[in-house]
Formats: structure tokens, C-alpha cells, sequence
């Protein structure tokens, strides 16, 4: 990024805007300008300069959603854009990857994989959780085969992945699996391998 970039935050509540606005620049030490709309970011000057949008839809009606859908059918930030959304929600998820979204990003994630998902638009990657990905569509066939990661993951493998995803320790998924946690040790290299990652963040990532 350059030295007149930044990442433009747009959320409607003064509060959470500041706050998330801090935690933004704490983890990525680059300037952070806060909005309280798409249109008010439209309108900025330096809009074309933003290194991508935080887009805040947590807790939104589905009023809210429509609005910013149609702004991002639009081009109004016209730069990349990432939503944060409260919940794992299929449908939410795949209407913002086709409107323009770049990320779509649930708060039942944990917050190391959540910044690692916001990084990766740098790269000019497009993220959301694989559920979303693979489900199946009604204006076509389900990608799932076409995208399917190396490896075919066990139902206890997905259920140790699942809680990876919400940034849960070893130890609270044995207890929550009902297992050993030597066990969910294993199902994670094992995953890991399947995947070819090299860490639990990889593995949200790419299961």
C-alpha cells in the first residue's frame, strides 16, 4: 500500500465504528477512516484511495442488507469490500460475493481468522466460508466438486474444523466433541495433511 491509502471502516453506530475502527488499525498499522454509510464513503474525496472497506452489517434487517447490496451492485465504494455479518447465513453470504463483495466474513469465527481473512483481500483474494461456497444454488449446479479441497474430511474431521472456525483451543473441542484431546490432535494433523496447510489458520481457510 502507499504511503495515502487506507482502510475506510463504514458502520451506522458511532460506538461500534469507533471501536472497530481501533481494532482495525491495531492489526493491520495502516490509517483508519470510519463512515457511517456507503454512500457517505461514495461521496469522499479520497474514497478511490482506500486499500479496501470494512463493510459493518452486524445485526442488520434485511432492509439494511438490500440497501448495501444494491450500493455494492453499484460500484458506490469502488474499491474491494468486506462485510462482517453476525451469523453463518448461506444466503447473505452468496448474495454478497455475486453484488461485488470480496469477503464475507461471520462474527462466529474467531478474531485470528477473521484478520487473516480481511489480510488476504491484499492479494486480491475472494473469501467466505466454504458452507457458503458449496451450497447449493438455485441458478445452477452446486460447485462443491469442482472446489472440494484435497482430501475427503471424516464427519468428526469437519466437527474438529468447524470449531477451529470459531477459534476454539483443543481442549473445549474434546470437551465439546466429547473425546480426548490427544484425539482432536490427531484429526487436526490429519486434517491438516488433507488440506495441505500449515496451521489452524489455513485450515479455516481452506476447509
Amino acid at each position: 500500500m502507499t504511503a495515502d491509502t487506507f482502510v475506510a471502516l463504514v458502520e451506522s453506530r458511532l460506538f461500534l465504528r469507533e471501536c472497530m475502527g481501533r481494532s482495525i488499525h491495531s492489526a493491520f498499522s495502516v490509517p483508519v477512516v470510519t463512515f457511517s454509510s456507503l454512500s457517505e464513503l461514495g461521496e469522499h474525496p479520497r474514497a478511490a484511495s482506500a486499500a479496501l472497506v470494512v463493510l459493518s452489517l452486524i445485526e442488520a434487517s434485511r432492509e439494511a442488507w438490500a440497501s448495501a447490496l444494491k450500493d455494492l451492485a453499484e460500484g458506490v465504494s469502488r474499491r474491494p469490500v468486506v462485510i462482517l455479518a453476525s451469523t453463518n447465513d448461506v444466503e447473505l453470504a452468496r448474495a454478497a460475493i455475486r453484488h461485488g463483495a470480496k469477503r464475507y466474513i461471520p462474527l462466529t469465527m474467531g478474531l485470528d481468522i477473521a484478520v487473516e481473512a480481511i489480510r488476504f483481500v491484499l492479494v486480491g483474494g475472494t473469501y467466505a466460508p466454504s458452507d457458503h461456497l458449496f451450497a447449493a444454488d438455485s441458478l445452477g449446479p452446486s460447485p462443491q466438486k469442482a472446489l472440494q479441497p484435497v482430501g475427503v474430511l471424516t464427519v468428526r474431521e469437519q466437527s474438529v474444523v468447524r470449531g477451529i472456525k470459531e477459534g476454539k483451543s483443543n481442549k473445549v473441542i474434546a470437551y465439546e466433541l466429547n473425546m480426548c484431546e490427544s484425539t482432536v490432535k490427531v484429526h487436526v494433523s490429519n486434517v491438516m495433511k488433507k488440506l495441505k496447510a500449515k496451521n489452524r489458520t489455513e485450515v479455516a481457510m481452506k476447509a
